[in-house]
This record gives C-alpha cells, sequence and structure tokens, in this order.
C-alpha cells in the first residue's frame, strides 16, 4: 500500500512480509500433508481387507468443513484404523481445510464402533466415532486448540479391497484466530475411500 504521496510506508512493507511468511508456512504444511498422505496409501493399499480383528485400514476423503474462522472450507481428511475386534477399531485421523486465506490442520486419536445396517445390504456398514487431537488455523493470526471430533460414517465396501465411504463429523474446538474469528463447532462432510 502506498501513502497519499504514493510511497510505500515501512508497516506495508513489514505487511507485505508477513502476509508472504504466512503463505510459505502455508505451503509447508500442505507439503508436510501430502507427504504424509504418499506415504500411508500404499501401506493402506497393501494391507487393506474387510475389518477383522488385526488388521489395518486406511483411506482419504474429501468434502467441506463450515464454520471454520474463515467460513466453509475445502477439506481433505486421512484416516488409519486397526481392528482390535469387528466392531471396535483405533487409529489416527488428520483434517486438513483450505480456503484462500485459511490454512488449519488437525490430528487427533480415533475409536470408532461399527455396525451391519440391517435390512439394507449386507455391504453397508455405519460407525460412530470419536476422538481427541489438536488443531492449528493460521488465518489473521495463528492459534492451536483443543479437537474433539465427533461423527457419523457410512462405509459400503465394493470389494474386499475397497469400500466408498462417507463422514459427517462434528469438530469441537476453541480456535480464536483474531478479530472475532473464532470458533467452537465446526461441522464436516467427506467422501471417500477405504482401502
Amino acid at each position: 500500500m502506498c501513502n497519499q504521496s504514493g510511497v510505500v510506508t515501512r508497516n506495508d512493507h513489514h505487511e507485505n512480509q508477513r502476509t508472504g511468511l504466512m503463505r510459505l508456512t502455508t505451503h509447508a504444511w500442505c507439503f508436510l500433508f501430502a507427504l504424509c498422505l504418499t506415504a500411508l496409501l500404499p501401506l493402506a493399499v497393501s494391507i487393506a481387507e474387510e475389518p477383522r480383528m488385526g488388521a489395518w485400514s486406511g483411506g482419504a476423503a474429501v468434502g467441506f468443513l463450515g464454520n471454520t474462522p474463515d467460513g466453509t472450507a475445502f477439506a481433505t481428511n486421512l484416516h488409519a484404523d486397526y481392528f482390535m475386534n469387528n466392531q471396535f477399531s483405533v487409529g489416527p485421523l488428520g483434517q486438513l481445510a483450505l480456503t484462500g486465506d485459511l490454512f488449519q490442520i488437525g490430528f487427533s486419536g480415533q475409536v470408532k464402533y461399527w455396525w451391519e445396517v440391517a435390512g439394507i445390504d449386507p455391504r453397508l456398514k455405519a460407525n460412530l466415532q470419536a476422538g481427541l487431537g489438536l488443531v492449528h488455523a493460521n488465518y489473521l493470526t495463528s492459534d492451536t486448540s483443543f479437537l474433539i471430533p465427533l461423527g457419523v460414517g457410512l462405509d459400503y465396501a465394493l470389494n474386499q479391497k475397497v469400500s466408498l465411504i462417507s463422514t459427517f463429523l462434528l469438530n469441537l474446538t476453541d480456535l480464536d484466530t483474531g478479530n472475532g474469528n473464532d470458533t467452537n463447532v465446526m461441522p464436516g462432510l467427506t467422501f471417500g475411500v477405504r482401502y
């Protein structure tokens, strides 16, 4: 920005440097998230199968996350599940949310309860999940807070190796990125695959 005489002020120069640094930080987090995705997917594909005791399964989904500090954001979720038996699994969940100005990333440990949806199709399973973790948002300022994802999901097995998934999560948190841009509940809906 220039003042009335057309001269760039010192504050504007520092603001431009700060914005550039925030974008660089955002790109670094995106690179780290993509690197984790690249590392997890081969593992998920190589050992995935229908849920059974001792099995690992992984997946990825895309969708939307509402009520972020910058409104509705594009969302990507990555997860892995270790099945303790046919009904319970535990594992990590990574959530990435992006808008033009927002970068938000969250990691949590999840517990899921699975059951077959009776009377519809034996390949359709539902799950309830809850977790605990941390979320970091970079919007006007940066903030890190607790993250409690609660949700429900559907899993439709296409074959023994691949399922289509849909997940609705309510992310409870206490993010405050400045200027009244805080949030406590972020609903998210994603669609993807489980291997």
